[in-house]
């Protein structure tokens, strides 16, 4: 008789504590962390996108097309490849695919080869027509990245180059 209250006890504490478990995991869910972009101190405007900034496995993932724009640079679309291409118009431009965390370089200056592959924490993912990267990827377009109280700040380096 004691074997059995001490087994009906143990499974009466087993599903108690996952009762709690699983009811903190949906109340983290609900509390979804609300991130503002800022580029070159201008806050983007993200109100008609499907999602807002999001974070997945620890990586910050923002709007690809318009933080890319906001730098200044160029984005295009290839449905027959179903690529997406970002060009700074300078130095490099890089090429993504939906559902892959890789993104190709290619270097434009002639002394120094920029070209490279790099693989971002956390694919590259299409929601409802716009593409969404690891705000990581703007750290490879030579771009200075912050995030501090959810605040995403994002700025061209500034370096000098000097000669002698």
């Amino acid at each position: 008789m004691k074997k059995f209250l001490t087994s009906i006890l143990i499974i009466i504490i087993t599903f108690s504590l996952c009762d709690t478990t699983f009811a903190g995991e949906i109340t983290q869910k609900e509390e979804a962390i609300t991130y503002t972009i800022i580029v070159n101190d201008t806050v983007l405007d993200l109100s008609n996108l499907p999602l807002i900034p999001y974070e997945k496995i620890g990586t910050v993932i923002i709007p690809l097309r318009q933080t890319s724009e906001a730098l200044g640079y160029k984005v295009d679309w290839n449905a027959e490849t179903m690529s997406i291409t970002i060009d700074d118009g300078y130095i490099q431009k890089a090429t993504l695919y939906n559902k892959t965390a890789i993104a190709t370089f290619e270097g434009k200056l002639q002394i120094i080869d920029m070209s490279r592959e790099i693989k971002n924490t956390v694919a590259t993912t299409i929601h409802d027509g716009y593409t969404y990267v690891p705000v990581e990827f703007f750290v490879e377009f030579l771009n200075d990245v912050t995030i501090e109280n959810n605040v995403i700040k994002i700025a061209p380096s500034k370096a000098e180059l000097c000669t002698i």
